[in-house]
């Protein structure tokens, strides 16, 4: 089993273009032809995931964030990418990440977050440049706002959640989009959410969703993807039943609550 193996596993998954065009997904760093000796699942690749790789014999990392992002004109340890990339190569670790394209997938971010609300008859809400981003479903019964924010914070395990109440009434149709989504905020409320749950907001959306008419729950960046990297693991398992994959033990949320 190779590189690229995991890689055409993954990518028949979450094909490219499901991804968003200022993406950067795929293999990322190393060489295709490898040998695949362990494989470590993480949302993020930071230089505690790649000493936990190597120290567990893992030889790739399969993230949800790309560890390259945007331009890379050097690579040096003068630079905490540049010092990353170094890490891995040095180690003689590959990096393969599917970002936008696995948030999109049938089994990726979105469709997990769902199905961690509990949310029913769940489909497609239509966001991002390939029209397959967020999803849209109901709850078992409805919840006021109050219960359904302690719902959401209990069924991600998030450290805390920032709520604007910005609709009326109970919530029944919920809209989630794992990480920054607040820009599905108007076809949520078209298609009839009483709330929108999404990983990452600023102080302007939030003030926006009074004006949309809609309830917004900011759940945290890595409590709304973190299911993503039990969706790897399990789908290299399933498709490689002789390789060694596993979830990182020492990635956690970088944010805490006081």
């Amino acid at each position: 089993m190779t590189v690229n193996d995991v890689l055409r596993c993954l990518e028949q998954a979450a094909p490219y273009e499901l991804a968003e065009s200022w993406d950067n997904c795929g293999l990322l760093v190393g060489r295709r032809n490898a040998a695949v000796r362990g494989v470590l699942c993480a949302l993020d690749i930071t230089p505690e995931v790649v000493a936990e790789a190597s120290e567990r014999g893992c030889n790739l990392i399969v993230a949800h964030h790309p560890v390259i992002f945007g331009k890379l004109s050097r690579v040096t340890g003068d630079d905490p990418t540049g010092a990353l990339v170094m890490q891995l190569i040095e180690n003689g670790i590959a990096a393969i990440c599917m970002h936008t394209n696995m948030d999109c997938s049938p089994i990726g971010v979105n469709d997990l977050l769902a199905a961690q609300l509990g949310l029913l008859e769940v489909k497609n809400l239509g966001g991002g440049e390939s029209a397959q981003l967020g999803r849209i479903g109901f709850l078992h019964h409805p919840m006021e706002l109050d219960a359904f924010v302690q719902h959401v914070k209990l069924s991600l395990g998030a450290g805390g959640i920032r709520a604007v109440a910005g609709g009326s009434g109970a919530i029944r149709c919920v809209a989630v989009g794992g990480g920054a989504c607040g820009d599905l905020m108007e076809l949520a409320k078209q298609q009839g959410a009483d709330a929108l749950v999404i990983g990452d907001s600023n102080y302007h959306t939030m003030m926006h969703a009074r004006e949309v008419g809609i309830h917004l729950l900011d759940a945290g960046h890595f409590p709304t993807e973190n299911a993503v990297v039990q969706g790897f693991r399990d789908l290299i398992a399933e498709q490689f039943p002789d390789c060694t994959a596993v979830i990182s033990g020492v990635h956690r949320d970088c944010i805490r609550f006081y």
